[in-house]
């Protein structure tokens, strides 16, 4: 007995504050949140310390009366919602009632505002564990809040905090999720000593470039999508800019920074056949969608969101995306193609021209070639386009394993066999309608828990349209039938196209092409290895399917300065 008691009023909001307010940049949000919910054209933000000191957000929105003022600091006080229904309509920031009163449990308070119909402003002053102070001042039509000394008198919660420094970064990123979510607003962000930032009412697009000039203006494109409840706008650079991580890859619902990891690995994979492993593209998403279909009540801080149908916006997306992706390979192919290695000023060549060959190569070997050529002159399959006997390049040899290295046009050039192989066996596999081949004996799939159990019956369909067949066997899968080229372990390959997303017949085409090429460590004759020159040379992709650059080229002016050498 007497282990259970109940908490002091002014502990219990502490708690509850920290689930909304944990740092000064939550404070920050949630201050810019009111001011854009108040239909201002003007929003400014002052910090001093990181905001450990101090922070202010000032607008020109409609401002607040006296009695609206003095209800505005009590818990899940709102003018945003009436009840639970509203949630499914509320296109406003907030809707809560949460973000002042948290603040004002954690920090003194200072509230500014006057409206339209007042002839007064009134200020109010909250500390914690004390009531708060109401009176009549100047002031200018609007609201401006100020929060000085947060979790000062709370050194459990204080102690957490970083460096000002490190927390005037994360106030400076709030801002700009602010301002990148509501371009046709004016913003200023001033910090301690530092000169002012005033953003001007733009477009998203000019918005993202005042933002991130570090990508080239040039590089940046605007790409519109919708579907049924929502529509939406892609900010992307080209595969020419990215990044070995996913900075600036964000996404904004309903003009509020989420954290969607479905959002954002639906845009690295619209770029998988353009990026190589590892690197993620410059990409910001903007949707909006309908309330009742998307829901934001399910974090303190509005970071996350639940839609009723996620795969309509992902589709749509990738899809305007690739789209727009294939159009800039056609009509722009170096911001089309990843970018080169700096330290070795290496410079990736897009070739223009040709039709990729039809064929398909079905042994890890060369022998594949005079396969291939046998079935073409049988009549068995399309006929292969003749390489020029007159070659343009000059044949040195193989380096460093997957390396052939020739010399053409002036400049030494890198081919990757395997990646140039790997090209063209999936440009043939996608030339064609997906096979199936029975096998003699089902393969059961090692399904290692639930979750994957999940994954391979959402997939099932689209894996029957890339050219396998599944059947259950109680709470097992068995694989009955699977595309020639993947017959030899379909069940793996099953588990592997299911972890992905996206276009799984481009993925299951892109597996047995990978597979089927000519690996590393396989040696090439001196007319193999020409002859797959002059074939990649052709393609008008130089491209793996999985985005690395087929090939690679250092001129003679790059390479005397490598070695310090005159021209």
């Amino acid at each position: 007995m007497g282990f259970i008691r109940v908490l002091p009023p002014e502990t219990a909001r502490l708690i509850a504050a920290g689930e909304v307010i944990d740092r000064p940049a939550s404070a920050l949000r949630e201050l810019l949140d009111n001011a854009i919910d108040s239909g201002a054209a003007e929003v400014s933000a002052r910090i001093e310390e990181g905001g450990i000191g101090s922070i202010r957000v000032s607008d020109d929105g409609a401002g607040m009366d006296r009695d609206d003022l003095e209800l505005a600091i009590f818990p899940h006080a709102t003018s945003k919602i009436a009840n639970a229904d509203d949630l499914l309509t509320a296109r406003s920031l907030g809707f809560r009632g949460e973000a002042l009163a948290s603040i004002a449990a954690a920090a003194v308070v200072e509230i500014v505002s006057k409206d339209q119909a007042s002839p007064s402003a009134h200020r109010l002053l909250a500390r914690p564990g004390s009531p708060p102070v109401l009176e009549a001042c100047s002031g200018r039509r609007g609201t401006s809040v100020s929060v000085t000394g947060l979790f000062k008198d709370f050194p459990a919660r204080r102690q957490f905090l970083k460096r000002p420094q490190a927390e005037a970064a994360l106030c400076r990123q709030a801002f700009e999720d602010k301002a990148l979510a509501h371009p046709g607003l004016g913003f200023r962000f001033e910090s301690g000593s530092a000169k002012g930032e005033i953003l001007r009412p733009s477009s998203r697009l000019d918005r993202v470039i005042a933002l991130h000039g570090e990508v080239p203006r040039d590089f940046l494109h605007a790409i519109a999508f919708s579907g049924s409840g929502f529509a939406g706008e892609l900010i992307l650079a080209g595969p020419a800019y990215s990044r070995p991580d996913r900075r600036l890859m964000q996404a904004f619902v309903n003009r509020r920074r989420v954290q969607d990891w479905s959002l954002l690995g639906s845009l690295d994979y619209s770029f998988s056949g353009y990026l190589p492993g590892g690197c993620h593209p410059f990409a910001f998403l903007f949707l909006e969608i309908d309330p009742a279909l998307a829901d934001f009540n399910i974090h303190p801080a509005k970071k996350e969101v639940r839609f009723k149908d996620p795969d309509g916006p992902r589709h749509a997306m990738n899809s305007a995306a690739q789209s727009f992706l294939r159009e800039l390979a056609r009509r722009d192919p170096a911001q089309a193609m990843p970018d080169p290695a700096a330290e070795l000023e290496l410079e990736f060549r897009p070739i223009p021209g040709g039709t990729p060959p039809a064929y398909v190569a079905r042994r890890p070997s060369w022998e594949a070639f005079d396969e291939v050529r046998e079935r073409a002159e049988s009549g068995a399959s399309p006929a292969l386009p003749s390489p020029s006997p007159a070659r343009d390049f000059r044949y040195l040899g193989s380096a460093l394993g997957p390396f052939l290295v020739f010399e053409r046009d002036g400049a030494l050039w890198f081919l990757d066999q395997h990646a140039a192989h790997e090209r063209l066996i999936f440009d043939g596999l996608m030339a064609r309608p997906a096979e199936s081949q029975a096998l003699l004996i089902p393969e059961p799939i090692a399904i290692e828990d639930e979750a994957e159990e999940a994954r391979i019956a959402a997939a099932a369909d689209e894996l029957e349209a890339a050219g396998f067949k599944l059947e259950r066997d109680g709470r097992s899968w068995l694989v009955a039938a699977a595309p020639p080229e993947l017959a030899a372990s379909p069940a793996e390959a099953v588990r592997e196209l299911a972890r992905g997303s996206g276009d799984r017949r481009r993925a299951a085409r892109a597996l047995a092409a990978c597979r089927s090429a000519v690996k590393d460590g396989d040696s090439l004759d001196d007319a193999a290895a020409e002859e797959l020159i002059a074939r990649a040379l052709e393609l008008p992709e130089p491209r793996c399917p999985h985005g690395r650059p087929i090939w690679s080229r250092i001129t003679r002016e790059q390479l005397y300065r490598l070695v310090r050498r005159e021209i």
